[in-house]
């Protein structure tokens, strides 16, 4: 392994550390392949997830449905990932077998054969397995290899019908050729194939809770509205693409998004930016990789605005994505090339990046109740991860920016467009006037405390403690 490699490990093993992009980022970066699919989720929500989507806690896959792909055939080399047990995880174990309780044993045998093939460590003697069910076509098991006070997490699916030492082998004696793999052992976790159906299971006594819809709300940051809430969830509707909240006696323990931040994928010709100028590639590569998120039915896209903002060194294009209500979906490229999402702090003892750092565009994203007036945090220059700047962009004729909240200051506004220094998380109202002082638009942002990272004003959240 380079030096070069070596550290930017280092680097993104600690800037990633709150939120779950796709496998390998630091590879990503080094390859800078031109198609990248991220994951974004509470810090270990999806421990179990299918094997085409590559791993237990890093997805990739298309936004929705496609066919069951091609085994990947792995043996006994795959890595396993078992974890020390919890309170949380050891009451799963404890608990009863969900769904099918009667087809347990012969899949517990073919697991317990299988020992070898999936390189279980001896340690871990025993096997639970948490459930079985049939949907969306599939036959569904996920299980716990556990012992010496540490699990690991096991699931698979495949058609229904198939033999208990089938599913849990695989195509060919192929433990991951089916839908399924391996990984920690955490309180909430998915089985089976996500992009088709749910099945999701929680610490006895706690309720899961997807997402069916959400909105823009008054202070910048959706509003969701959450399905059915059950221990055990099976639902022939996407568990991919999808908000999860998982709460135990009244406390939120887990909240995140659970689909990866991937563009639309749609190549367009790059229309000149409404404001300021932007550079054509940069606006390709705005549209290109736009962040696709559930929820978010974009009506129109516009490119609002490009330039170098206030007191920053990198170029910056700015996208509007109207949706049907008026509330728009921000969405902004900083620097050129290929563009990964950001939705992290960096750590206060984070290091800045090596100066032999691969050069990147990163996108941030937000939302707000109108096109009057939005504000986009900026990414860091020096590390990976948000700034503590805030770019606002207000009408045209807007001349000063009156910030409330945390400080009251004002700022200067050039064609409308100005820098605010707002460290996360930002609590603050914003009020755009003319020369006359005359207010023009208002604007509310409320970021969430107590997160390292975020995501449209949603904090990610994974307090199993």
């Amino acid at each position: 392994m380079s030096t070069l490699e070596e550290r930017l490990r280092e680097e993104m093993a600690r800037s990633v550390a709150a939120v779950r992009p796709a496998p390998d980022p630091y590879g990503r970066l080094l390859r800078r392949r031109r198609r990248r699919g991220w994951r974004w989720g509470g810090l270990g929500l999806g421990a179990a997830v299918v094997a085409a989507l590559l791993g237990a806690q890093g997805l990739v896959a298309p936004a929705g449905p496609g066919p069951r792909p091609a085994p990947q055939r792995t043996g006994s080399t795959q890595q396993q990932r078992d974890v020390p047990l919890t309170e949380w995880t050891r009451s799963l174990l404890a608990a009863p077998t969900r769904g099918d309780a009667a087809a347990a044993g012969a899949i517990r045998e073919a697991l317990d054969k299988d020992r070898a093939r999936r390189n279980v460590k001896p340690e871990l003697d025993q096997i639970k397995v948490l459930y079985v069910v049939d949907v969306g076509g599939d036959r569904v098991f996920g299980a716990a290899y556990y012992g010496a006070g540490r699990g690991l997490f096991v699931h698979a699916a495949a058609p229904q019908g198939t033999s208990a030492d089938e599913l849990v082998h695989g195509p060919d004696g192929d433990p991951y050729g089916w839908a399924g793999g391996g990984g920690a052992l955490d309180p909430f976790s998915f089985g089976g194939a996500m992009t088709r159906y749910t099945v999701a299971l929680a610490p006895p006594g706690c309720l899961a809770q997807g997402s069916v819809a959400s909105k823009v709300g008054p202070d910048s940051a959706l509003q969701i509205t959450w399905g059915a809430a059950a221990e055990f969830v099976v639902d022939p509707a996407p568990a991919w693409n999808r908000w999860w909240r998982v709460t135990c006696d009244g406390r939120v323990r887990q909240l995140g998004y659970e689909g990866t931040l991937d563009g639309p994928r749609k190549k367009t010709s790059p229309p000149p930016a409404e404001r300021g100028t932007a550079d054509p590639d940069m606006v390709k590569e705005l549209l290109w990789s736009w962040p696709s998120i559930a929820g978010l039915d974009v009506v129109r896209k516009r490119v609002l605005w490009g330039g170098t903002p206030p007191g920053e060194t990198r170029p910056t294009v700015v996208g509007l994505g109207e949706l049907a209500d008026g509330s728009v979906y921000v969405c902004e490229v900083t620097g050129k090339g290929d563009a990964q999402p950001v939705t992290q702090l960096p750590p206060a003892q984070d290091p800045a990046l090596p100066k032999d750092f691969p050069t990147k565009a990163w996108i941030t994203v937000a939302v707000a109740p109108s096109a009057g007036l939005v504000a986009v945090r900026l990414p860091d220059e020096t590390r990976i991860g948000f700034s503590d700047r805030l770019l606002v962009i207000g009408p045209p004729e807007a001349v000063q920016l009156r910030v409330s909240g945390q400080t009251n200051e004002l700022v200067a506004l050039t064609g409308g467009v100005g820098v605010i220094v707002a460290p996360v998380p930002a609590r603050i109202g914003l009020s755009a006037v003319d020369g006359s002082g005359r207010d023009l638009a208002r604007l509310t942002v409320v970021e969430p405390g107590g997160s390292s990272s975020f995501l449209l004003g949603l904090g990610s959240m994974h307090d199993w403690t």
